[in-house]
């Protein structure tokens, strides 16, 4: 990954008293990732790093009267606490001469000293900083991807932005990004010129590409005037070469599971294929989301030889259908298998809109997939977050990065010369350390400053007003960022930018919401008695709240009363309610563990059954 870094070190400096010749009593502080790069630890800047050498050197007269070497503990603390004979009188030289042997990282000297020499007569503390540059890069090239367009209209061209960066130590020799686009999207020009062609995949040649060394090209493309609006167009850019990964664990057995999707006809049509050498030594699962509800008996079980590829089938009637499936233990690299097919058949209502409620398996830096639907107009100064996340609570599961594209339009009368964006993270949930800035609409730089603020600013951009060019008066940038790791469920990551036009009031955006949770898909688990009816139940298996929704597509909901009953094992009531029009809710957290049957009334008489968990 790309993580360069400042390692500062805050020493603090106690007095017993503040007299002449007052004995020291201790020097600590703590060696820290500057993440902003302001050679002094913030408040967000938590994380420390354990096992580095500290050296103190005390001098009086010139000469030096105490010497002492101690390594940094948890969280980047250390402390010299037996100061012998030292006084206020002296000076004294803080330094630390490296990460350990072996820790992979390579430092240099950016911006904040490695050592300071002080004086000790400044008062009850002293506080000096100390910085290393650390590149935690990979020993190979490591090529990183990113596409993005702000819109995309119908019978219109979009702008796709490529941007790609070499975030390993070696240089990424022939390198070339192959993109693949919808079949709704027609390639029309690029600022690069493509090498070949083949279906709707360009090949992009970067030649050699340096370690550290960035690049970007666009990419023009005429969307279809056929399709609905709403509808979801994706675009993939791989970058090659793509072979540095992670070690494999030392149980892999050399499979990797592979996942696409068709639309042929009548049918879509997913293939799971294990495209790796090996053969799989244990079954894997996979699981299937109709309309976004867990179809059940799913999760299905696959085991495949190395080549060997399965197919799930399904009827092409314009649902919205999405499979995920796991890769075996000790994998090396982050995708996750997932695949999807939206509004495929002649359906007069597709379900559209679903597919960035889910993560798009790009998780290896390399590869990165976009999707965006068709729309006529958007507010002209917005920010999105991807995955958009599932329900109303927009949820997503622990640990899974999210994106952010911010869009800007000087809806002004004159042309604006600068723009800023100024975007206050939540540092408490969100790692800094590995904001990933991707694709943009014009040149950018970019910083991290006090309390978590990342700034972009566009130099020399000149960005003409709407009323004198409604198209080139727009832009964006997106960036990626990780959760901090096993962050608590139910937390809310909540988040809008400032976008500053000249010396102009900001524009503030949107706020986006993103809650972490765990088993948040509806599960179908119902047995419907009548017609057209289907009940969503979830969490199953339940700890906590429960939700019951019914949808009834072919009779609708009009004048229906709906009751709820919860049954244990052997039959024996445990509660009942009445839903509030199409939805019920009830608390099962107090409930014994064990397996509950439920039962749905429509007036009186049996609707649905169905299983519950209690876990």
């Amino acid at each position: 990954m790309n993580i360069k870094t400042i390692l500062s070190l805050l020493v603090l400096v106690l007095f017993t008293s503040g007299s002449v010749r007052g004995q020291v009593d201790s020097v600590f502080g703590y060696a820290f990732h500057d993440i902003d790069g302001d050679c002094f630890r913030d408040s967000f800047e938590t994380e420390g790093y354990e096992g580095w050498t500290v050296s103190i050197h005390i001098f009086l007269n010139g000469a030096v009267g105490y010497s002492g070497t101690t390594t940094t503990g948890p969280g980047g603390y250390y402390v010299f606490d037996t100061l012998t004979g030292v006084t206020n009188q002296m000076t004294a030289n803080v330094v630390i001469l490296g990460p350990p042997v072996g820790s992979g990282l390579q430092c240099y000297f950016n911006g904040c000293p490695h050592e300071e020499v002080f004086s000790l007569s400044s008062g009850n503390t002293f506080e000096s900083s100390i910085g290393f540059q650390c590149d935690s890069l990979p020993p190979c090239p490591l090529l990183d991807v990113d596409i993005a367009t702000n819109i995309i209209r119908p019978c219109s061209t979009s702008y796709f932005h490529v941007n790609y960066c070499n975030l390993g130590v070696l240089p990424a020799n022939g390198a070339y990004v192959e993109v693949t686009f919808d079949a709704g999207l027609t390639v029309t020009a690029s600022t690069l010129p493509w090498t070949s062609a083949n279906g709707n995949t360009y090949t992009f040649d970067l030649g050699n590409v340096f370690a550290g060394q960035c690049g970007d090209f666009t990419i023009s493309a005429l969307a279809t005037c056929d399709d609905p609006l709403g509808t979801t167009y994706c675009v993939e850019a791989h970058a090659y070469p793509d072979t540095c990964s992670p070690a494999p664990g030392v149980n892999w057995d050399g499979s990797e599971i592979r996942l696409s999707s068709e639309c042929t006809g009548d049918s879509v049509v997913f293939t799971i294929e294990n495209a790796g050498a090996g053969n799989m030594q244990q079954a894997l699962e996979y699981i299937v989301i109709e309309d976004n509800v867990l179809l059940k008996p799913m999760p299905g079980a696959f085991q495949l030889a190395s080549g060997e590829q399965m197919t799930l089938s399904f009827p092409a009637d314009g649902s919205f259908l999405r499979v995920e499936a796991d890769q075996s233990p000790g994998f090396p690299g982050l995708y996750q298998p997932a695949a999807w097919a939206e509004g495929c058949g002649n359906s007069a209502t597709p379900n559209l809109g679903n597919v960035n409620r889910y993560p798009l398996g790009d998780e290896d830096p390399w590869l990165d997939v976009f999707c965006l639907e068709s729309a006529n107009s958007h507010d002209p100064n917005d920010k999105q977050g991807f995955p958009r996340g599932y329900d109303a609570a927009h949820y997503i599961d622990r640990n899974t990065d999210l994106e952010y594209m911010i869009r800007f339009q000087n809806t002004g009368t004159a042309p604006a010369f600068t723009v800023e964006i100024r975007d206050t993270l939540a540092a408490q949930w969100l790692d800094l350390a590995s904001i990933r800035p991707g694709a943009a609409s014009h040149p950018y730089n970019w910083d991290i400053q006090g309390n978590g603020v990342l700034v972009f600013n566009f130099p020399g951009i000149v960005l003409p007003d709407s009323n004198a060019n409604f198209d080139a008066s727009q832009g964006f940038v997106k960036f990626r960022i990780a959760q901090r790791k096993d962050l608590p469920l139910e937390t809310k990551i909540e988040n809008n930018a400032a976008i500053y036009f000249d010396n102009n009031p900001p524009v503030v955006t949107n706020r986006t919401l993103h809650t972490v949770g765990k088993q948040f898909i509806l599960t179908s688990t119902v047995t419907p008695l009548q017609p057209g009816m289907q009940v969503d139940l979830a969490p199953n298996p339940a700890q906590g709240r429960v939700r019951v929704q019914i949808r009834d597509r072919e009779n609708g909901f009009e004048n229906k009363k709906y009751s709820f009953r919860l049954l244990s094992a052997l039959g024996s009531p445990v509660l009942s309610g009445q839903f509030s029009g199409t939805s019920f809710e009830f608390e099962a957290g107090a409930l014994p563990q064990g397996l509950y049957f439920y039962e749905i009334r429509q007036e009186g008489r049996v609707a649905a059954t169905g299983k519950m968990m209690r876990m």
